[in-house]
């Protein structure tokens, strides 16, 4: 373990300025994922190595276990407001072109202090007010729903047709909508993280609008929903303020729960030992989840952190202004905190010590309604899909090339085809969190409803 501690020298250097070769560019195909990257950095550099963000921007990356939750805990040390970035205060990076996550937006997480617990306060209330019990109901009905469109082929790719859709279109139920919107914003965001960067900019766009048209058709129409909430909370969120805090929130429950999903039933699929583990009822489904969470987490790179003072990481000097990237994978692969598994269960070690949800003020706070979604899912797939196994062979999947997201582009499996399940009867719909709406035939004459009509236009 490394002292991050202060350096009264205002002469450092950016990372690397004199050896640029040094960087390691973490943009760019790896087909077959960084897990190797991490530990060559980590004999390199020690706990934190220089990197290439993207062409000419260089940041820092945090690769130990101690250095990272340090960052993620210490606001006095380290902030989140990019417009502190010294990269962005020199005029090297333009705040609006940059990676999202470096961009700055008016939302919970590009702020610090008061500011942050304002914006964040509708998102921890709104969560607070959810009954996780019909949550769960809402759940399950909605991935039974997703197997259904399925079940009776034999086979499917689990991304694509269920772990994809799954948390998007619980989400927008949270906000009231009925599940046609959900598809749709599935789609779009699939499409912006895709590898398609036209394609991407149009979708991003189109985004951007189903939020406005959200909050637009809230205030105008409020119900018992997650949206309305938020509008109408006490911190008096700005109509765009609110945008932004729906947009966050589908950015961070979206695709991570997708490749959580996705990462652990390749788990199930490849690992004999945990699945005989899990099976024989010696491992349950949540810590299940926590030892994908170690071993083979959905962020391999999460949001960076700009440093408030000059000080000394290892053997590195970090200047004010730097960013500073948090290394989720490279930390849980720390020899420091991984050890050895258990012998009888094949368990990481460590349990909830893992970093996925963050730590600190900025921690996720929605973890457990992720974990509900992943964990009903998961449960609902080895429910229903019997005889399920992989497709291809393993050596087969492929990962996505993001160098902050760990998980699979499809993951293909087969399965002996089976019957859709029944409906449930009226009164039990009644008991979830948020029964389904009635499909729109005719979208509202709103910004909602004009996007939806534009996105159906080119599904026909």
């Amino acid at each position: 373990m490394t002292t991050i501690r202060s350096d009264g020298e205002n002469t450092v250097s950016p990372p690397d300025q004199d050896h640029p070769d040094d960087v390691v560019r973490l943009y760019g195909t790896t087909p077959r994922g960084r897990d190797d990257l991490w530990g060559r950095l980590r004999e390199r550099h020690g706990p934190i190595a220089p990197v290439e963000l993207e062409p000419g921007v260089r940041a820092w990356l945090l690769l130990d276990y101690q250095e990272n939750l340090t960052a993620l805990q210490q606001t006095h040390l380290f902030s989140r407001d990019t417009r502190r970035w010294r990269e962005a205060v020199e005029g090297r990076v333009d705040l609006a072109k940059t990676l999202p996550m470096m961009s700055w937006l008016p939302s919970a997480l590009f702020a610090d202090g008061e500011e942050h617990a304002r914006l964040r306060a509708p998102i921890m209330d709104g969560v607070a007010r959810i009954d996780m019990t019909a949550m769960a109901r809402t759940v399950r009905g909605i991935a039974d729903e997703l197997v259904d469109t399925f079940v009776t082929r034999g086979e499917t790719d689990l991304v694509a047709e269920f772990a994809g859709p799954l948390p998007v279109l619980v989400i927008n139920r949270l906000f009231g909508l009925p599940d046609g919107y959900g598809h749709m914003l599935g789609d779009l965001t699939a499409t912006v993280f895709g590898e398609n960067a036209a394609r991407a900019e149009e979708a991003l766009e189109r985004m951007q609008q189903y939020f406005a048209g959200l909050v637009a058709r809230k205030a105008e129409n409020p119900g018992h929903d997650l949206a309305t909430w938020m509008l109408r909370h006490s911190s008096e969120l700005s109509p765009s303020e609110v945008a932004y805090t729906a947009a966050l929130i589908i950015s961070a429950g979206h695709i991570p729960t997708t490749h959580l999903i996705g990462n652990t039933m390749r788990t199930l699929l490849t690992d004999d030992r945990i699945r005989s583990t899990h099976t024989d009822a010696l491992l349950s489904t949540q810590d299940l989840l926590d030892h994908v969470m170690w071993t083979d987490t959905p962020f391999q790179v999460l949001a960076g952190r700009i440093a408030l003072q000059d000080m000394r990481i290892g053997g590195a000097r970090i200047r004010t202004g730097d960013a500073l990237f948090v290394g989720i994978d490279a930390a849980h692969r720390d020899p420091a905190v991984r050890g050895h598994s258990d012998p009888d269960t094949g368990l990481a070690s460590g349990r909830r010590a893992h970093l996925v949800f963050g730590a600190g003020p900025h921690s996720c706070p929605a973890r457990s309604l992720g974990r509900l979604i992943a964990s009903t899912g998961v449960s609902v797939l080895q429910e229903r899909l019997s005889g399920l196994r992989l497709a291809v062979p393993p050596e087969e999947l492929r990962l996505v090339s993001s160098p902050f997201l760990r998980g699979l582009r499809e993951l293909p499996v087969a399965f002996r085809p089976g019957r859709t399940h029944d409906p449930l009867p009226p009164q039990e719909r009644q008991m979830e969190q948020v029964p389904a709406l009635a499909e729109e035939e005719e979208p509202p004459e709103d910004l909602l409803g004009r996007l939806l009509s534009w996105w159906r236009g080119l599904h026909r």
